[in-house]
């Protein structure tokens, strides 16, 4: 079963096919670039999509770690994590504490814990996302030849190539050229990728 993160993952990658499927509307198959500001979309999906996925791996690791604090004690590494995050909201015992509902007191933990990795990891490329399966309980070279092995040859490098585009595009304003196909296999890039973070996930959940 996808986690709930997954969820929101897939609607913003939809989203981001929306740019393309506009795209496609307006210039079709014409010759030569779209006018403005058409011939911004295809670099605008490429953007939503890994902001997306780089939202995604903060998040979706503060769900599973969260879930797992719910039923057992925390392995060496994440109490390393919620150390982490202590130091970082010295005060969140004390907030926690004030908070009558449960359900309210473990959204809020995860809050915290998913604003650690958004704003002290950087979860951004292949490193990223190896780091995230590792955390999760399997294993990066499964990941990537897994990736390889069904028909995204090279997954790891093209997903740093377009995070080092997507930072090019809204860090230092350049024009990266992006077709409208190379923006739809980036979409395909970045789901294929998560669906397989989120079955280790879900591995990891179901134990």
């Amino acid at each position: 079963m996808p986690t709930e993160t997954k969820a929101t993952l897939d609607l913003n990658l939809t989203r981001a096919g929306y740019f393309l499927d506009l795209h496609e509307s307006v210039h079709g198959g014409g010759q030569g670039a779209p006018r403005n500001p058409v011939r911004e979309l295809p670099r605008a999906a490429v953007v939503f999509a890994i902001g997306g996925f780089d939202s995604y791996l903060s998040d979706v690791s503060a769900e599973v770690i969260v879930k797992l604090l719910q039923r057992d004690l925390p392995e060496a590494q994440i109490r390393d994590i919620l150390k982490r995050v202590q130091n970082e909201i010295p005060t969140l015992p004390l907030e926690l504490a004030l908070v009558p509902n449960h359900e309210d007191r473990v959204h809020r933990i995860q809050e915290a814990v998913a604003d650690h990795f958004h704003n002290r990891v950087s979860n951004h490329g292949k490193k990223a996302a190896s780091r995230t399966i590792e955390l999760l309980g399997g294993k990066a070279q499964n990941l990537w030849s897994a990736l390889n092995g069904c028909g995204f040859a090279n997954a790891a490098e093209e997903l740093e190539e377009w995070t080092t585009k997507r930072h090019e595009i809204v860090h230092q304003g350049k024009t990266v050229r992006v077709h409208r196909t190379q923006a739809r296999n980036c979409i395909e890039l970045i789901g294929g990728i998560a669906d397989r973070i989120d079955n280790q996930a879900s591995q990891t959940l179901a134990q």
